[in-house]
């Protein structure tokens, strides 16, 4: 009677986050294409065990897929609260964690207590960078999405192309094994602003 009253759990759970394929990244721009967070998720996954075979990094690629998966999952709950509204300062980054922190906990009671505790302590080490596998799928996280924006040509679209060449700096400097990785993509970034008319500033560069 408890692993079903545990499996009817799960499904539920699998049904709330299924709005994952709906929920569309970047939803106030009128220009620009979004991606939905489940295919930025499961891009990101897939990202993460090509690069780290190829670099042959040393991680627990179990948890670094897990977190993958899982560290978009407030988003079922939220809606996507991207970058550019904490930049455009309609959001705070303190009230867009707020928020994710509240759908995490609402998500966690809602599953099996081991599963609920393992997904929220992933979703915080995510959140705060803790370890490696976090370090590594923050900076991932990052590229994935400039890799959405060379997709979709997006520096003639997007209102804020600055944002662009900026965005992920952070996140990689604390896990530089992918600079070169980050270096390929901003040389991409690059060429679209060129074939679009987009100024390039020499500190974009760096």
């Amino acid at each position: 009677m408890t692993e079903d009253k545990n499996l009817k759990k799960i499904l539920n759970f699998l049904h709330q986050i299924g709005k994952l394929k709906e929920t569309y990244r970047f939803g106030e721009s009128k220009t620009l294409k979004g991606d939905s967070s489940a295919d930025h998720s499961w891009r990101l996954a897939l990202m993460a065990a090509v690069i780290a075979n190829e670099l042959k990094l040393n991680l627990d690629m179990e948890k670094v897929l897990k977190i993958a998966l899982i560290h978009d999952l407030p988003e079922a709950i939220t809606g996507d609260i991207d970058a550019r509204l904490i930049a455009q300062g309609k959001v705070t980054k303190e009230e867009k964690h707020r928020k994710e922190k509240e759908a995490m906990e609402k998500i966690q009671k809602s599953l099996p207590p081991k599963i609920g505790k393992e997904i929220y302590r992933l979703w915080q080490d995510y959140e705060k960078g803790g370890s490696k596998e976090a370090k590594f799928i923050k900076a991932l996280d990052k590229i994935e999405t400039l890799t959405h924006f060379t997709g979709i040509k997006a520096p003639n679209k997007i209102d804020t192309p600055e944002l662009l060449v900026v965005y992920g700096n952070k996140e990689v400097k604390n896990f530089p094994q992918l600079e070169n990785m980050f270096k390929l993509v901003k040389k991409e970034i690059k060429k679209d602003f060129k074939r679009n008319s987009v100024p390039w500033k020499k500190e974009y560069s760096i």
